[in-house]
């Protein structure tokens, strides 16, 4: 399997279908107001991108404290976790064994780190 190319990367019908399938697991009544939340922090980064270009240095603080990311830490990580649960059945269901290996342990050019996902995997039996 090839990882993602530049291509993939701009192609926004298909970035539009993983936010509808991310968007699949939010309860329908929160899903416009996720849209919104979304929305609207995307358009406040972009003015801040526009108006400072460059490289924006970032720096911990109180307010820190008070953002949603640090307010709902453990919930986002345990949703973050079903996100990935949930994709990777949805390859593991859809291909054989070895292509959905081959999908998922693929090296991402356009992931962080070392782009492995099995440099991040811990080694140990799944809690049951």
């Amino acid at each position: 399997m090839n990882p993602e190319t530049d291509r993939d990367i701009e192609n926004l019908e298909a970035w539009a279908e993983i936010i509808r399938n991310v968007l699949w697991h939010v309860p329908p009544d929160r899903r416009g107001q996720v849209l919104s939340l979304t929305t609207e922090r995307e358009e406040a980064e972009r003015q801040e991108r526009e108006e400072s270009p460059g490289l924006k240095f970032m720096t911990l603080n109180e307010d820190w404290a008070n953002t949603p990311g640090a307010r709902h830490r453990n919930a986002i990580m345990r949703l973050k976790s079903l996100l990935v649960q949930v994709f990777v059945r949805d390859i593991a269901n859809n291909h054989s064994q070895q292509e959905a290996a081959d999908i998922l342990f693929v090296q991402h050019r356009h992931g962080t780190g070392s782009g492995l996902l099995e440099d991040y995997l811990p080694e140990r039996k799944p809690a049951r």
